[in-house]
């Protein structure tokens, strides 16, 4: 499974936001810690594992490819609350 979204006009603050937010409220561990390029993995109670592959480049370009996820859980959910995440850092 490979699907990518692109967020543009991610700064490295805003995206220690959204990892910080994600890591928090959702239990997602990010490998290696405190990397712009990487995976980040999360638990989806009774559902299965979300498995992103992310990397944020130097022009404030933000990638995330899902790497595995359950059935049960729509790519678009999974776009939605990464949008999401970044628009609340972005205040």
């Amino acid at each position: 499974m490979s699907s990518a979204n692109t967020w543009n006009g991610v700064t490295p603050e805003i995206f220690a936001c959204v990892k910080a937010g994600s890591a928090r409220d959702h239990g997602t561990q990010y490998e290696p810690p405190g990397a712009d390029k990487g995976t980040a993995t999360t638990q989806v109670r009774a559902v299965g594992t979300i498995v992103l592959g992310f990397e944020l480049d130097p022009g404030g370009a933000l990638t995330d490819t899902i790497q595995k996820k359950p059935l049960l859980v729509p790519e678009s959910q999974i776009w939605k609350r990464i949008d999401s995440a970044i628009s609340a850092c972005r205040k």
